[in-house]
């Protein structure tokens, strides 16, 4: 269902990509994962999932809770002076990251997301029998 999600869903097209390409972007630079990680206090924007669909929508959800430090980056005289603010790639996640239309369309492909989550999540779990529950 999720991969469904992200291949056919308009909004979750255009989201997930720019989220891939953002999060490959920094983290294929050591010196702008060590900005991240002064910005965020140490806390990184990926967490693996049962599969890549899963993935995707759980760094959805880490880049909406690093949305301040992510954007205070990006607006920063330290990011300003790096190499990579010059460049074009990291205009264009500059860009993305400081666009209100990015963070509201993360909001909406989560909104549809997280309820399949949270089931896979429920049934994920061997200590307890979770059809209950669903």
């Amino acid at each position: 269902m999720l991969e469904d999600f992200e291949n056919k869903v308009p909004d979750h097209q255009n989201t997930i990509p720019k989220d891939r390409k953002n999060t490959i972007y920094i983290y294929s630079r050591t010196s702008l994962i060590s900005v991240l990680h002064h910005f965020t206090k140490g806390r990184d924007l990926l967490r693996p999932g049962l599969t890549r669909f899963a993935t995707s929508y759980l760094t959805l959800g880490y880049l909406l809770e690093h949305k301040g430090p992510l954007i205070r980056i990006f607006t920063s005289d330290e990011w300003k002076d790096t190499y990579f603010a010059r460049t074009k790639d990291g205009s264009s996640v500059e860009e993305v990251v400081l666009d209100k239309e990015f963070w509201k369309s993360i909001v909406i492909c989560l909104k549809g997301a997280f309820p399949i989550m949270q089931v896979l999540r429920m049934v994920d779990f061997d200590d307890k029998p979770v059809m209950g529950f669903i």
